[in-house]
């Protein structure tokens, strides 16, 4: 899974996301607003974010993404009045904690926030291919890492779930995204053609004007 830290402390950043990698997690890291702007993406699948920051508030960037995106926040901020603890919340942000914290405590917040909202899944072999949805992580046969992005695992978990049978585009994109996306077809299209590619051909069978099931 993907996680963007936004912490202007270079050592504390590169600390924890040293921590993060170590389990398995894809981590960016970025040190002002204006990075974590060019940073975020709609594959970001959580953001840790400071609230003193060289060129504004962190609060000001969670705004911001609020307007188009419910990614999960966990503010980390030495701030501990109750005014930006109110604010926190009221931007929605998933969870707050104070300043000082030990990545490896960070680190397990993380987890269990992952967990909880994108589900505690159990490793599964598909044509000699491990998933496991639980850390959002692959590999093929011979421990190569195949690279697979949050989404591409998604709809892997979604067509596995459907124990053979087809699974409509309708289907996919409201399991793996949730909402109306426009111009689903290419979007759909294009994370199938890539699971593809990074696995094998055959993995992902497509039915003819009904949609994609896995070949298990």
């Amino acid at each position: 899974m993907k996680i963007l830290i936004v912490e202007d402390n270079q050592t504390q950043n590169d600390v924890l996301a040293n921590f993060l990698r170590h389990e398995y997690y894809d981590v960016v890291s970025a040190y002002t607003l204006n990075e974590a702007r060019d940073l975020f993406s709609s594959d970001t699948d959580l953001i840790v974010l400071d609230v003193m920051l060289p060129d504004g508030s962190g609060l000001d960037f969670l705004k911001e993404i609020r307007k188009y995106s419910d990614v999960p926040v966990i503010v980390l901020t030495a701030l501990d009045d109750e005014y930006t603890q109110v604010s926190t919340f009221d931007l929605k942000a998933d969870e707050y904690v104070d300043k000082p914290v030990s990545p490896i405590v960070m680190t397990k917040k993380i987890t269990a926030l992952l967990e909880r909202i994108y589900g505690n899944y159990n490793s599964v072999n598909i044509m000699g291919f491990k998933f496991d949805f639980k850390k959002f992580i692959s590999y093929s046969s011979d421990e190569k890492d195949l690279k697979l992005t949050t989404k591409e695992t998604q709809i892997i978990k979604c067509l596995y779930d459907a124990n053979g049978n087809v699974v409509t585009r309708d289907n996919i994109l409201n399991s793996v995204w949730g909402y109306e996306y426009i111009g689903e077809d290419r979007l759909i299209d294009t994370h199938i053609k890539n699971i593809r590619k990074k696995t094998s051909p055959e993995i992902i069978l497509t039915v003819k004007g009904v949609g994609y099931r896995l070949n298990i």
